[in-house]
């Protein structure tokens, strides 16, 4: 376990808006750890309260260690257009939707790596702390996850300080509520094929104007699709669960299959 208080390389953080995330974070202000640099990806698909939350926990950065919370994107073409954008003008879906999660390694992953390897050359530093927020009940997914040797001679040793804490949700939840900080609620894109049925149709009753963009995604998709694949994956149209829409159709979403969390989904 690497002394992440003592250490002599720089501690960068992989911010993903969500409830690890943040309690990683206040971990570190709690133990006296200072990050030199925090990234934030931002896919344009976020929640409205993701990126209230970001802003809250930026200015909180600012505060307590002088640099806030840097977002990030990926371009395309030299301009940002997001995951979304990138689904309609191909007339596609997140890659979730056929099985894949090529969206959270584009999205989140790649354009972070970008901004941590250009910061490495501008503070002429070789070897980097790299901190991701999964928690003790997630250190499988760490498993997965390598040093990382880049060119130049560039090295990130990855760290998950909350695995290494030994805290669960319910520890993550218990520090946030101790800082007297909002509960960011789950970080993750409104269109994520990942999501619950039920979610689908929350997003109906609380975020109608994201369920929109999201539905318009899926039957544009249909035009190039050889099969009857929606967001929910082959044979799973939100419109058509959104059509489910009374209580017998509530009872019956959760207890229905659905995809494995993504890659990038954070609390």
């Amino acid at each position: 376990m690497i002394d992440l208080a003592n250490t002599t390389h720089p501690i960068t953080v992989a911010y993903g808006g969500g409830v690890n995330s943040t309690a990683m974070l206040l971990g570190f202000r709690d133990r006296g750890i200072k990050p030199a640099l925090i990234t934030f990806a931002d896919t344009a698909g976020e929640f409205p309260h993701t990126y209230k939350h970001v802003e809250e926990m930026s200015k909180r950065c600012q505060d307590w260690w002088g640099i806030g919370i840097e977002t990030v994107h990926k371009l395309y073409q030299g301009k940002f257009e997001g995951l979304e954008g990138d689904c309609l003008r191909k007339k596609t879906l997140p890659s979730l939707a056929f099985g894949r999660k090529a969206c959270s390694m584009k999205y989140k992953v790649e354009p972070q790596t970008k901004r941590l390897k250009a910061w490495m050359d501008e503070q002429g530093v070789k070897t980097v702390i790299r901190c991701i927020g999964y928690d003790a009940g997630e250190g499988h997914r760490a498993l997965s996850i390598k040093e990382e040797d880049h060119k130049k001679g560039r090295k990130a040793i990855h760290v998950f300080p909350l695995v290494d804490w030994e805290w669960m949700r319910a520890d993550c939840l218990a520090i946030i509520n101790k800082h007297g900080i909002t509960s960011p609620g789950k970080s993750a894109c409104f269109y994520c094929p990942a999501s619950k049925r039920s979610e689908v149709i929350n997003l109906k009753d609380y975020h109608p104007d994201l369920l929109e963009r999201a539905l318009r995604m899926e039957d544009q998709a249909q035009e190039t699709m050889r099969q009857n694949r929606g967001l929910g994956g082959e044979n799973n149209l939100w419109r058509d669960w959104v059509n489910m829409d009374d209580a017998q159709g509530r009872l019956l979403l959760d207890l229905e299959p659905h995809h494995p969390p993504c890659g990038c989904y954070d609390g």
